[in-house]
């Protein structure tokens, strides 16, 4: 049986034992004739009562806490929590009502089925015993809430200080300053734009290291200028595809297109025999990138594993949907979900 149905209880006997003794205190307040048959029956169905109480609004409320948190959607969490309390203890009560009045006296009341001070009692004992569970669930969602947004908050500034020193390490930094050398001999006029583009890359990564998000309009222009630098590196080896509408309160984190973009250079082929295309586009409320798979050998498959990880932590801390892969042989796909402005 699924232990978090009886949280804060550590075990289902303990559980069971508590709700026994909760169902003898309601017998006490509700049997006329105290004798031990009748106390007996009472504390089974006030226990009946309990239980079923218990269960069914952790279940719901567990089923809620999947599309609506206390942390992120408060209002809409309180509406349906208080709107699930009211209809389940209700209805549930109900039925362990009409079950036991058939079982022991053969029949269902008509006042089960009517509006009358009867109800006042054990409506009022069911909300409570539901409004007790959904309290406990609020403090321990609330709590293992703010634990998640720490740790989450300690992965995110782990991964800013890798990502930033991955972008400005000495292997992109060599490559490119090789790359200026040549053309300061072949082609002056292309050697100063790749110094302007070469200059912008390491302001904007200045600029923004200290930004959680950024619009997915400016990241595309940065991504521009890096892709540029590849291309006069690679030229016609290197393919880059980018199809993207986005509104100005659409947003991303930053870096994240590039991080994949290097990945992709980094661990694949990229020659006249074998061209390296990378395809940028939107499907939903998702950026999708994608390329053809052709490993270099020792690619190093556990470092691109650890950016696409850390990246993956990073979406977490702004958004419930997961940052999708789709891997095989032929073709690895990262589609990254698009972050909106609060």
């Amino acid at each position: 049986m699924n232990s978090e149905l009886i949280t804060p209880f550590k075990t289902w006997p303990n559980f069971i034992i508590t709700n026994l003794f909760l169902g003898f205190v309601i017998a006490l307040f509700s049997v006329n004739n105290w004798t031990i048959i009748n106390l007996a029956i009472g504390t089974l169905w006030g226990a009946t009562i309990s239980i079923t109480q218990w269960l069914g609004q952790v279940w719901i409320q567990g089923k809620i806490e999947v599309r609506y948190s206390w942390f992120e959607k408060p209002t809409l969490r309180f509406i349906w929590t208080f709107t699930s309390i009211i209809v389940y203890s209700t209805l549930a009560y109900l039925i362990v009502q009409s079950i036991f009045n058939l079982i022991i006296f053969g029949k269902i009341p008509w006042y089960l089925y009517s509006l009358n001070t009867y109800w006042l009692l054990p409506v009022f004992i069911s909300l409570f015993i539901s409004v007790l569970a959904g309290s406990i669930g609020f403090f321990t969602g609330w709590k293992d809430s703010l634990v998640e947004q720490e740790h989450l908050k300690t992965e995110m500034l782990n991964y800013k200080y890798e990502t930033l020193k991955n972008q400005i390490n000495p292997h992109f930094m060599f490559n490119s300053l090789n790359v200026l050398s040549e053309l300061v001999y072949d082609d002056q006029k292309l050697a100063v734009s790749f110094i302007h583009q070469f200059s912008d890359i390491y302001r904007y990564v200045l600029d923004k290291r200290n930004q959680d998000i950024v619009p997915i309009e400016e990241e595309l222009k940065f991504i521009d200028k890096f892709v540029f630098l590849l291309k006069t590196r690679f030229d016609e080896k290197l393919i880059v595809n980018i199809d993207l509408t986005v509104s100005k309160d659409e947003m991303i984190i930053p870096l994240a297109l590039q991080l994949l973009i290097e990945n992709a250079v980094k661990h694949n082929e990229v020659s006249k025999s074998f061209p390296l295309r990378i395809n940028i586009k939107r499907i939903g409320d998702f950026i999708e990138v994608s390329n053809k798979v052709k490993l270099k050998q020792n690619s190093g498959e556990n470092s691109k594993l650890i950016g696409i990880t850390n990246l993956k932590q990073q979406f977490k801390y702004f958004t419930e949907t997961p940052v999708e892969i789709d891997s095989n042989s032929e073709v690895f796909i990262v589609k990254l979900p698009i972050l909106k402005t609060i």
